[in-house]
């Protein structure tokens, strides 16, 4: 497994996450594979994010502007916006971190990990 901290994907605004025309409000019926994060995207400052031994993203954490989690996943509700991505590990901008740092937020989650 590998660790990463990266700021990609930290530019959402506010109101990003709100659905404004009337194509997207069609898609609204179509299920989301992160509806718990919609409203949260603008608070994230910071991603960390866990590979697989393929360097396919398996778990993520969205930190504030404090270091606190405000999304992680995947989850029952949430797939995970980089978990559902087609990128790999080499496709990341990012410092490497260990492998304690990301567990340590990861159980500031609450959240269970994968199997």
């Amino acid at each position: 497994m590998d660790y990463i901290r990266t700021k990609l994907a930290t530019d959402w605004a506010k109101n990003d996450a709100k659905v404004v025309s009337a194509a997207k409000m069609l898609l609204a019926f179509i299920p989301k594979a992160n509806p718990g994060y919609d409203k949260k995207m603008h608070l994230i400052r910071e991603w960390y994010v866990e590979f697989d031994n393929d360097g396919n993203p398996w778990r993520e954490i969205g930190l504030d502007e404090h270091g606190a989690p405000v999304v992680a996943g995947p989850t029952e509700r949430d797939y995970g916006f980089w978990l559902d991505t087609h990128m790999k590990r080499g496709d990341f901008e990012g410092d490497v971190i260990s492998r304690e740092m990301f567990e340590q937020k990861w159980q500031a989650t609450g959240v269970s990990a994968p199997e």
